[in-house]
């Protein structure tokens, strides 16, 4: 009996030490922080545009970490309470990520691997995450005619998407 205490202390401590994913399965994993005080109100509506630029370190073999931290967003919030339903989430894509936005097809064609990124886009648009795509950066990035994953828009510019949701209230996110 005098061992079970301790190991229970220790147990508990060491939940609060494994990263964890509370709506996201394998992406965007979080602490959970006792000591944090409360910002969100689990009631309210939040609604946010992550403008996505930077390609990952290794984009044809590595997950674009932009996209992690949408699911850690997620997470995040359901950590602290707030539904699903009550997250409005757009990712705009431009720049150096463009490529990410492939289908596996047109990814196997133009880099000779299967997009990394297939599986977490697929995942966050199965969760509501909206996706668009700077059809300027398509143009640039002569990407036009491939396939893209089939949660992907494309808008005119991601200039544009980005100040059109800002009009609406979305709390710009700035991954680089």
């Amino acid at each position: 009996m005098k061992f079970l205490l301790p190991l229970l202390l220790i147990a508990s401590l060491s939940a609060f030490s494994q990263r964890q994913f509370p709506e996201i399965d394998s992406y965007g994993g979080v602490f959970p922080i006792p000591e944090a005080e409360q910002l969100v109100d689990p009631n309210k509506k939040y609604k946010a545009v992550f403008d996505i630029t930077a390609a990952a370190k290794n984009q044809t073999t590595e997950m674009n970490p932009g996209f992690e931290s949408v699911a850690r967003f997620i997470n995040l919030h359901g950590l602290a309470g707030v539904k699903k339903e009550n997250l409005d989430i757009v990712v705009v894509i431009h720049f150096q990520a463009t490529p990410t936005i492939l289908s596996d097809e047109s990814f196997m064609t133009e880099y000779k691997e299967k997009n990394p990124n297939t599986e977490v886009i697929n995942k966050l648009g199965e969760n509501g995450v909206k996706f668009y795509v700077c059809g300027q950066s398509l143009r640039m990035r002569k990407l036009v005619d491939y396939k893209k994953n089939s949660n992907i828009r494309v808008a005119h510019g991601a200039l544009l998407a980005l100040s059109h949701f800002q009009s609406l209230g979305y709390s710009l996110i700035t991954l680089h």
